[in-house]
C-alpha cells in the first residue's frame, strides 16, 4: 500500500479557507499528502479511498472549526486516526484551530483538546512550519534522502517503498567496500544532524548509482573523446555538481579533461588543484620523485608534465587514485592500441607521444598478454631471451588477431593492420626485451 506522508481531515466548508491551501503548501515542502481533490479520481468509491488514505498515512493533519464538529463523516475519520493512534502507541493526529477557541474544542472532546495544535490565524507559512517540526523532523534519513533526490529532479517512490532499504543497504555498502567502482565520488561532508548526515548519504548513493549505470554502459574513461566526457557530466546536475566539489576524482576517471583545450568549465577547478598541488611539493616534495613538480594525477595540465618521467606519467593516466577509486577498465594493452589507433588522435600530439613512451618502458603489457592467450607472436615472446625475435607473416597475423579484439572491446573505429604496423614501428617488443633484461640483472645483483 502507498504511504503518504499526511492525510488532511477536514469539513468541506473549510476547503477553501485551509483545506486547500495547505494542502498545495504542504507539496510544495515536497510532502506525499492525501487530500481528496489531489488523491481521488473519477470512479472512485469515496469510502474506500478515504480508508486507504486514514490507514496509509504517517499523519493525520485535523482541521478543526465550527463546521467540523457538524460532521458525521469528520467525526468517522477522527476516530479512525484516533484508533491507529491507539494501535500504534504514538501520536499522529495533528490539529489546525481553525476560527475556535479551547473552550470549543473541550467540549466537543477533552483529549483532543490536551494536542498541542496550531491555528490557521498564524498563517501558512507559520502553519506548515509548525507541522513540518512533528511531520519531518531533521533525525529522519529517509526524508532528507528523499528531499535530495528531489533537490535533482527526481521523483522518488514513497518512504514505505522497498526501494529505500535496497539505497540505505547500498549506502552501508558503499562505505565499507574497497572495490573499485566507475565514477564514484565520495559521499558528501556536511554539517549537521546524524540524520541529515545519513539522509544525503542514501540519497548520494542513488545518484551515484544511476550516473555509474551509464558510466559503466557508455564506457566513459580516459579513451572517451572530451566534448563526449562533457556531455555526460553535463546530463546529471548531480554528477556536475560533484565533480565540481571534487575536481581531482573528476581527473581520475577523465584524465583528458585536465588538457587546457578540454577543460572548459572545469578549467578554475583544476587550475586550482594545481596551484595546491605546486605549492604543496615545493615545501614537502615526495622523496619518491625528487624532481617532480606537482602530483602524477595533475601532470597532464603542467607544461612541463611536472618533470615526472613518461613512465610514472602513463601508469597514473591508465590506474588513477587505485583501490577503490581505480580508473582502469581495459587492460593495459588495450590502452597501447588505442594510443596507436586513429581513434586517439584527438589528443594532442605531443601528450599522446608521452603516453606511448611510458607505456614503453613500463614494460609490462607482456606479462598480461602472456597468462591470456597463446600464439605465434606470444610463442615468439616467450623465446626471445633466447632468440632474437624476428618478425615473421604468422606473428603479425597472430597479432593482428589481438589487436582486432581489442577494437571491439573498446569500440574502435581504427584499422588492425594499421596499428600492427604501429607496434612494429615503435618498437614496443625490442623495449620490453631490454628492460626485462636489466630487471633480471637487477634481481641477479
Amino acid at each position: 500500500m502507498m504511504q503518504h506522508d499526511v492525510f488532511i481531515c477536514h469539513a468541506s466548508e473549510d476547503k477553501d479557507a485551509v483545506a486547500r491551501p495547505l494542502a498545495e503548501a504542504l507539496r510544495e515542502w515536497h510532502l506525499d499528502v492525501w487530500y481528496d481533490e489531489f488523491s481521488m479520481k473519477v470512479g472512485d468509491s469515496l469510502r474506500e479511498a478515504i480508508d486507504r488514505g486514514l490507514a496509509s498515512c504517517r499523519y493525520g493533519v485535523v482541521i478543526v472549526s465550527p463546521a467540523f464538529f457538524q460532521k458525521r463523516w469528520t467525526q468517522r475519520e477522527m476516530n479512525g486516526l484516533v484508533a491507529r493512534e491507539m494501535s500504534e502507541g504514538r501520536k499522529l493526529v495533528l490539529p489546525i484551530w481553525h476560527d475556535v477557541e479551547l473552550s470549543d474544542v473541550v467540549a466537543y472532546s477533552p483529549p483532543l483538546a490536551d494536542v498541542v495544535a496550531t491555528r490557521s490565524s498564524v498563517g501558512m507559512d507559520r502553519m506548515c512550519a509548525d507541522l513540518l517540526r512533528t511531520i519531518r523532523p531533521e533525525e529522519s534519513p529517509l526524508m532528507v534522502a528523499r528531499d535530495e533526490l528531489i533537490r535533482f529532479g527526481w521523483s522518488p517512490p514513497p518512504i514505505s517503498d522497498e526501494w529505500w532499504l535496497d539505497m540505505a543497504e547500498a549506502q552501508e555498502h558503499a562505505v565499507s567496500s574497497m572495490w573499485s567502482v566507475p565514477w564514484r565520488f565520495p559521499l558528501p561532508e556536511r554539517l549537521g544532524s546524524q540524520g541529515r548526515r545519513r539522509g544525503l548519504n542514501i540519497a548520494w548513493t542513488a545518484l551515484h548509482l544511476e550516473w555509474q549505470h551509464q558510466a559503466e554502459h557508455h564506457k566513459f574513461c580516459q579513451i572517451t573523446p572530451p566534448e563526449e566526457v562533457l556531455a555526460f557530466v553535463r546530463g546529471d546536475p548531480a554528477l556536475t555538481e560533484a565533480a565540481h566539489d571534487y575536481p581531482q576524482y573528476l581527473a581520475n576517471y577523465a584524465p583528458q579533461l585536465l588538457i587546457p583545450q578540454f577543460s572548459a568549465e572545469f578549467a578554475d577547478d583544476f587550475d586550482d588543484l594545481l596551484k595546491e598541488s605546486e605549492e604543496r611539493w615545493s615545501v614537502d616534495p615526495d622523496r619518491r620523485f625528487p624532481d617532480a613538480l606537482c602530483d602524477r594525477q595533475l601532470a597532464l595540465r603542467h607544461p612541463e608534465f611536472g618533470r615526472h618521467s613518461a613512465e610514472e606519467v602513463a601508469e597514473k593516466w591508465m590506474v588513477g587514485l587505485g583501490r577503490d577509486h581505480g580508473a582502469s577498465i581495459y587492460d593495459e594493452l588495450d590502452y597501447i592500441f588505442w594510443l596507436l589507433a586513429s581513434d586517439s588522435e584527438w589528443m594532442p600530439a605531443d601528450i599522446r607521444t608521452f603516453l606511448i613512451a611510458g607505456f614503453k618502458e613500463r614494460a609490462m603489457w607482456e606479462r598480461d598478454l602472456l597468462r591470456e592467450t597463446r600464439g605465434a607472436f606470444t610463442d615468439a615472446l616467450m623465446k626471445m631471451r633466447r632468440t632474437p625475435l624476428r618478425w615473421t607473416r604468422a606473428m603479425k597475423t597472430d597479432l593482428e588477431r589481438i589487436v582486432s579484439a581489442a577494437i571491439r572491446k573498446m569500440g574502435l573505429k581504427a584499422d588492425a593492420s594499421a596499428i600492427v604496423e604501429r607496434f612494429i614501428e615503435e618498437d614496443f617488443v625490442a623495449v620490453v626485451d631490454r628492460v626485462e633484461r636489466e630487471r633480471a640483472a637487477a634481481r641477479r645483483r
